[in-house]
């Protein structure tokens, strides 16, 4: 018997032809290749909006499912073996009570405490702050300024607490940010400057990142997110681009780092989650934030069969594992 396995989202999308805008087709894409490549491994995906879950009866009233080329709407209830959580993550806190509710009766990946403790950007600092740029909270316009007399340097990075893609993120000088229309709480943070890329891979001058992607504290693939032209956003989102990077480009100091931040998450077994770092110009690694629902939209691009293969796999044991 497949093993059904639901890719838990927030929205309820149910009155749309498909379940992806226009404007995020790449991230559609991801998700089919990954649809086609279930079978394989004896696994039915489903999409589903946390909404449909029925706690009486601990199944899913309804899905969507990609099958010959199309997404097609499931109306009929769906008894799930586990459930892959893709929920947006500023609604970790909001949610925490139901999806543990939902645990005791589905296994999770990631595990609802797992994403709630780790997916607050000021949360990361406070676990891993000794890797990371200086970290401070702003409840209000005040604090805001006041925070700008902590932090050196005329210029300064602001980002909400949760969020991915670059999206809500401010870089540049302090005065400006005063000037700027922002949803608080956020964080500041020290801006490093960053334009030299990986030391002993990048091009010269590049201003580019380096993410590595974890399934149960496995790495799997690494990436270099190098930013379009006159702009400082590594996110894909935000017009980089991308390249694979082999493990053993990888810089011994960045292996020593991440090793000691994975080592502070092994209370949770199974996971899936990404580390992006940058380096300054003294080549030192810095940790940026860690990612705990990394996209597969790049490595779909980039990425070569083997390590697409290698990912899934890797994926599926860390599921079967769970069930």
């Amino acid at each position: 018997m497949k093993k059904n396995i639901i890719i838990l989202y927030s929205m309820d999308d149910w009155n749309k032809k498909t379940p992806f805008s226009k404007k995020n087709e790449e991230t559609r894409l991801s998700f089919e290749d990954w649809y086609d490549r279930a079978g394989e491994y004896n696994m039915k995906f489903y999409r589903a909006s946390i909404e449909w879950f029925n706690k009486a009866t601990g199944t899913f009233s309804k899905a969507w499912t990609f099958e010959n080329g199309k997404w097609i709407k499931v109306s009929t209830p769906i008894k799930v073996h586990a459930i892959y959580d893709k929920t947006v993550g500023k609604n970790d806190y909001i949610t925490l009570d139901e999806k543990m509710n939902i645990y005791s009766k589905i296994p999770i990946l990631n595990h609802p405490l797992f994403r709630t403790i780790t997916n607050n950007k000021l949360s990361q600092y406070m676990l891993f702050g000794e890797y990371m740029p200086k970290t401070l909270l702003a409840n209000n316009k005040k604090e805001l300024s006041d925070t700008f007399t902590h932090i050196d340097g005329s210029q300064v990075v602001i980002k909400p607490l949760h969020g991915s893609g670059g999206f809500g993120i401010f870089i540049g000088k302090k005065s400006d940010a005063l000037k700027k229309r922002l949803t608080y709480p956020v964080i500041t943070q020290e801006f490093i400057t960053s334009t030299k890329g990986i030391p002993g891979f990048s091009q010269k001058d590049e201003v580019a990142d380096l993410r590595l992607i974890y399934t149960d504290h496995k790495l799997v693939y690494a990436l270099s997110r190098i930013a379009k032209k006159g702009s400082l956003f590594t996110n894909f989102h935000q017009g980089a681009n991308a390249v694979l990077v082999p493990k053993n480009k990888i810089p011994h100091s960045v292996q020593i780092m991440a090793r000691n931040i994975t080592q502070k998450l092994a209370p949770f077994k199974h996971n899936h989650y990404s580390l992006d770092f940058i380096f300054d110009d003294n080549k030192k690694p810095i940790l940026v934030e860690m990612n705990t629902t990394p996209g597969f939209d790049l490595l779909r691009i980039v990425g070569t069969e083997k390590t697409k293969k290698l990912n899934f796999e890797l994926f599926v044991k860390s599921m079967n594992e769970l069930i």
